[in-house]
């Protein structure tokens, strides 16, 4: 083998392998350019249901509050029983 057909193979080679990177890296560009888009819906969902269950949170403390103040003594009651059943489930 002459030193010119080496030199032809070795560039044929790096021309494969220069042309298979830069697909490659195509295809990594275009998954990441899809998570990214992806992402930024999850994102947009994920702050939605935040927001949701933020107000369900205050809607119930509002409602547990107003409870309170017209029946504390049931209050007490099923603060008291809550109580107890945490503390025989927590000894087993």
């Amino acid at each position: 083998m002459s030193a010119k057909s080496v030199k032809s193979k070795i560039k044929k080679g790096a021309d494969k392998s220069e042309s298979r990177i830069a697909s490659a890296a195509a295809s990594l560009s275009n998954g990441a350019g899809t998570l990214n888009r992806r992402g930024g819906a999850m994102k947009d969902r994920l702050s939605y249901i935040g927001r949701h269950l933020l107000g369900s949170t205050r809607d119930l403390t509002d409602e547990v509050s107003a409870q309170a103040h017209l029946r504390p003594w049931a209050v007490f009651g099923i603060a008291f029983a809550a109580g107890v059943i945490i503390t025989r489930a927590l000894r087993r």
